[in-house]
Protein backbone atom coordinates (compact mmCIF):
# COMPACT_ATOMS: atom_id res chain seq x y z
CA UNK A 1 0.00 0.00 0.00
CA UNK A 2 1.28 3.51 -0.77
CA UNK A 3 1.90 5.90 2.10
CA UNK A 4 -0.86 8.21 0.78
CA UNK A 5 -3.33 5.32 0.92
CA UNK A 6 -2.13 4.43 4.42
CA UNK A 7 -2.77 8.01 5.56
CA UNK A 8 -6.27 7.92 4.05
CA UNK A 9 -6.88 4.58 5.78
CA UNK A 10 -5.67 6.01 9.10
CA UNK A 11 -8.10 8.94 8.97
CA UNK A 12 -10.96 6.68 7.85
CA UNK A 13 -10.30 4.50 10.91
CA UNK A 14 -10.11 7.65 13.05
CA UNK A 15 -13.59 8.67 11.82
CA UNK A 16 -14.86 5.20 12.81
CA UNK A 17 -13.05 5.54 16.18
CA UNK A 18 -11.26 2.25 15.49
CA UNK A 19 -7.99 2.62 17.38
CA UNK A 20 -6.80 -0.89 16.45
CA UNK A 21 -7.17 -0.05 12.75
CA UNK A 22 -5.41 3.29 13.33
CA UNK A 23 -2.49 1.46 14.96
CA UNK A 24 -2.47 -1.02 12.10
CA UNK A 25 -1.36 1.85 9.83
CA UNK A 26 1.87 2.29 11.82
CA UNK A 27 5.05 0.28 11.63
CA UNK A 28 6.01 -1.66 14.76
CA UNK A 29 8.25 1.23 15.85
CA UNK A 30 5.85 3.98 14.70
CA UNK A 31 6.03 7.26 16.63
CA UNK A 32 3.83 10.31 17.04
CA UNK A 33 4.84 13.88 17.85
CA UNK A 34 1.88 16.12 18.58
CA UNK A 35 3.76 19.40 18.93
CA UNK A 36 1.07 21.67 20.54
CA UNK A 37 0.25 19.02 23.16
CA UNK A 38 3.92 18.33 23.94
CA UNK A 39 3.19 14.66 23.32
CA UNK A 40 5.84 12.47 21.71
CA UNK A 41 6.41 8.75 21.80
CA UNK A 42 5.31 5.38 20.44
CA UNK A 43 1.95 5.37 18.68
CA UNK A 44 1.03 2.22 20.61
CA UNK A 45 1.38 4.19 23.85
CA UNK A 46 1.15 7.96 23.36
CA UNK A 47 -1.08 7.73 20.28
CA UNK A 48 -3.58 5.44 21.95
CA UNK A 49 -3.66 7.75 24.99
CA UNK A 50 -4.48 10.93 23.06
CA UNK A 51 -6.81 9.32 20.52
CA UNK A 52 -8.86 7.47 23.13
CA UNK A 53 -8.95 10.63 25.29
CA UNK A 54 -10.21 12.74 22.40
CA UNK A 55 -12.83 10.14 21.49
CA UNK A 56 -14.02 10.04 25.09
CA UNK A 57 -14.23 13.82 25.59
CA UNK A 58 -15.60 14.48 22.07
CA UNK A 59 -17.90 11.53 21.26
CA UNK A 60 -18.85 13.00 17.87
CA UNK A 61 -15.19 13.57 16.95
CA UNK A 62 -14.65 13.49 13.21
CA UNK A 63 -12.16 14.54 10.58
CA UNK A 64 -11.97 15.41 6.92
CA UNK A 65 -8.83 15.37 4.82
CA UNK A 66 -8.90 18.67 2.93
CA UNK A 67 -5.57 18.25 1.11
CA UNK A 68 -2.95 15.55 0.70
CA UNK A 69 0.52 16.30 -0.65
CA UNK A 70 3.36 14.00 -1.57
CA UNK A 71 3.43 10.28 -1.24
CA UNK A 72 4.79 9.64 -4.72
CA UNK A 73 8.24 8.90 -3.29
CA UNK A 74 6.69 6.61 -0.70
CA UNK A 75 8.54 8.36 2.10
CA UNK A 76 6.52 11.41 3.15
CA UNK A 77 3.00 12.80 3.00
CA UNK A 78 1.62 16.06 4.33
CA UNK A 79 -2.08 16.07 5.14
CA UNK A 80 -4.30 19.03 5.91
CA UNK A 81 -7.14 17.73 8.05
CA UNK A 82 -10.14 19.51 9.56
CA UNK A 83 -10.90 17.92 12.92
CA UNK A 84 -14.08 18.76 14.82
CA UNK A 85 -16.17 17.63 17.74
CA UNK A 86 -18.49 18.69 20.53
CA UNK A 87 -17.19 18.50 24.07
CA UNK A 88 -19.24 16.17 26.29
CA UNK A 89 -17.09 16.07 29.44
CA UNK A 90 -14.13 17.78 31.08
CA UNK A 91 -10.83 16.89 29.46
CA UNK A 92 -7.44 18.18 28.37
CA UNK A 93 -7.63 20.87 31.06
CA UNK A 94 -10.84 22.24 29.52
CA UNK A 95 -14.03 22.33 31.61
CA UNK A 96 -16.99 21.03 29.62
CA UNK A 97 -19.28 23.76 28.31
CA UNK A 98 -20.76 21.63 25.52
CA UNK A 99 -19.04 23.71 22.85
CA UNK A 100 -18.05 22.53 19.40
CA UNK A 101 -14.75 23.10 17.66
CA UNK A 102 -13.59 22.77 14.07
CA UNK A 103 -9.88 23.26 13.67
CA UNK A 104 -7.46 22.69 10.80
CA UNK A 105 -4.51 20.41 11.56
CA UNK A 106 -1.36 19.72 9.57
CA UNK A 107 0.16 16.24 9.70
CA UNK A 108 3.60 15.44 8.34
CA UNK A 109 3.93 11.71 7.95
CA UNK A 110 7.01 9.69 7.05
CA UNK A 111 6.85 6.04 6.28
CA UNK A 112 8.55 2.82 5.38
CA UNK A 113 8.91 1.44 1.89
CA UNK A 114 6.04 -0.94 2.78
CA UNK A 115 3.75 2.07 3.23
CA UNK A 116 3.47 1.90 7.03
CA UNK A 117 3.69 5.09 9.08
CA UNK A 118 7.02 5.46 10.88
CA UNK A 119 6.40 8.95 12.24
CA UNK A 120 3.38 11.26 12.40
CA UNK A 121 3.98 14.87 13.43
CA UNK A 122 0.93 17.05 14.04
CA UNK A 123 0.44 20.80 14.32
CA UNK A 124 -2.63 22.87 15.21
CA UNK A 125 -3.44 26.17 16.89
CA UNK A 126 -3.92 25.18 20.52
CA UNK A 127 -4.91 28.71 21.56
CA UNK A 128 -7.71 28.71 18.98
CA UNK A 129 -8.84 25.26 20.17
CA UNK A 130 -9.01 26.46 23.78
CA UNK A 131 -10.89 29.61 22.76
CA UNK A 132 -13.48 27.65 20.74
CA UNK A 133 -14.12 25.44 23.76
CA UNK A 134 -14.38 28.34 26.21
CA UNK A 135 -11.04 28.03 27.98
CA UNK A 136 -9.67 31.51 28.62
CA UNK A 137 -6.09 30.76 29.73
CA UNK A 138 -3.21 28.78 28.27
CA UNK A 139 -1.86 27.64 31.63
Amino acid sequence: MSLSKTVETFFEAYRRKDIDAMLGCFSDHGMINYIPAGLEGPARDKGVAIWSGLMDVFPDLTNEITALYGGDDGRSVTAEVMISGTQAKDGFGIPNQGKRYALPHAFIITGSTAGAIDRMTAYWDNAAWFTMLGRTTLT
